[in-house]
Formats: structure tokens, sequence, C-alpha cells
């Protein structure tokens, strides 16, 4: 009778150790989490740094030698007969150590935030999105121009006086800046025949046919809206129907049986996880 009068004591003993241990599990997987979540942040803040500090050291020393260059140009013009001096206009022009600090926030400014946008968009790399650093890039170009005392704008004419003055130069720089790069790069789409607006949707598929020496059949798979989704579905007969010879043809199905082979693997041990094993004690 004592036996039998113990045990519920003993079952919800070990009922609440046990709730304890689930509890604390729980507790583990979140600061797990956060932790994770941390270290991807502070990775990406980090690269994003690196980025910006190359940038700024490639642009000091192209901004550099270009002063120098329009230095030379200058005294060269001076010498001339019956020829004006050449008159620097605008924050690509003026003394080499002034030229070396312009383009290095340029830079630094436009590679940063086209890294940092890139990573907030989840990979996403467009034409809004690099319209968007080239705006940022402009906009601090005018802004250190105007703290460095230039006597022009940063795109030519009479510097501002005032703080209304430099915040209007500022947005305009940024903006004709965008406008330009995003013209440029819609010319290049239409020569190359590539929508980088669409790049999302098929960058597994460009990674596996760069992987294979395949870029060219990149057109392919858009040409058959062969997007990431439909990869695991690939066979002979839909690699035929884009017009890709036998040859690649058997590359990229050989490449997608060993992807779904790996899918398969990751799917059972994440079945096995899940299931409890019935050597656990709390089964």
């Amino acid at each position: 009778m004592m036996t039998i009068g113990r045990q519920p004591c003993l079952s919800s003993t070990a009922a609440g150790r046990w709730r304890r241990r689930d509890d604390a599990d729980a507790m583990t997987t979140r600061e797990t989490d956060g932790v994770s979540s941390s270290c991807d942040c502070s990775r990406a803040q980090v690269q994003v740094g690196v980025t910006a500090a190359g940038g700024a050291a490639q642009g000091s020393v192209l901004g550099y030698g270009l002063g120098v260059m329009n230095k030379s140009l200058e005294a060269q013009a001076a010498n001339m007969p019956n020829k004006p001096p050449m008159a620097a206009q605008g924050s690509f022009s003026g003394p080499p150590k002034v030229l070396a600090l312009n383009l290095a926030v340029f830079s630094a400014v436009q590679g940063g935030l086209t890294l940092a946008i890139k990573k907030y968009r989840g990979g996403v790399e467009d034409i809004q999105g690099s319209m968007m650093a080239m705006f940022g890039a402009g906009s601090a170009l005018s802004l250190v121009s105007a703290a460095t005392g230039s006597s022009t704008g940063a795109m030519g004419g009479e510097a501002p006086k005032d703080a209304a003055g430099v915040a209007t130069d500022a947005v305009r720089t940024g903006a004709l800046f965008a406008l330009l790069n995003g013209a440029f790069m819609k010319v290049g789409q239409m020569f190359s025949g590539k929508d980088s607006t669409q790049d999302h949707f098929y960058a597994h598929a460009n990674n596996m046919l760069a992987t294979l020496g395949l870029e060219k059949y990149e057109k392919n798979f858009r040409k058959g809206l062969l997007t990431d989704d439909t990869l695991l579905l690939l066979n002979d007969s839909a690699l035929q129907e884009v017009r890709i010879p036998p040859g690649p043809r058997l590359k990229i199905l050989n490449y997608v049986d060993a992807a779904r082979a790996q899918v398969a693997r990751q799917q059972q041990e994440q079945l096995s996880l899940a299931v409890p094993s019935q050597n656990d004690p709390r089964v």
C-alpha cells in the first residue's frame, strides 16, 4: 500500500522534472536563435563596412590620380598662346587631395549602400537598388564638396550659400546620378537582352549553369520560364523544349539528380529529429 501511495508522488515529480527540462530546452533554443540572428546581422554590417572601406581606398587613389592629371592639363593650357586657362567645375575637378577625398566618399557610399540594400532586400540586385545607392552617393558627394568649401556646386555652377541651398544641391545631385545610372542600366539591358528585375527568380538556376560552365544557356531557361522553383522538376523533355543540346542536358540532369538526393537526405534527417527516440526516457 505504501508503494502504491508513493507512485503518484514520484510520477508527479518526474513530470515536473521533465517539464523543467523542456522549458530549459526551449529557452536554450530561443537564446541560440537570438545569438545566430545577432551574428548574421553583425556579419552583414562587417561586410558592408569592408566594402565601403575598399571603395574609399579605390576612390581616393583614382581621385588623386585624376587630380594630378587635371593639374597637368591646366598647366599646359595656361602656357598655350591665345588659350585661356581651363576652368575647373564641379566635384570631379580640383586639386589632387580634394578630388581624392571627393571620390573616396563617393565610392565608399556607393559601394556600401549597394551591398546594404541588396542584403536588406534578400539578395535582390536590380535597377531600383542601384539607383537608390547612386542617389546616396551623389548626395554624399555634394555634401562633402560643400563641407570642404568648394567654390562651385557638385555639378558645377555657384556653390550654395546656406543650409537650404546645400540640402537642395545634395538632393538634386543625388537625383541626377540616380537617373543617369538607371538610364545606362536600361540601355545595357536592351543590348544584353537581360532584365535584372527578374534575376532573383533565376538565381539558383544561374548558379547551377555557372557551376557547370553552361552560362550561355541562361537565356534558354528564361525563355522557357524555368525558374528556381522548377529546378527539382526538370526532366529531359523540358530541357529539349528550350532547345538545350544533349550534352548540356545530361550535365544539368545529373546536377538536378544530385540536388534531389541531397534534399531527400535533409528531409530524412529532419524527420528523424522530429520523431522521438525509443530510448528517450520522456517517451
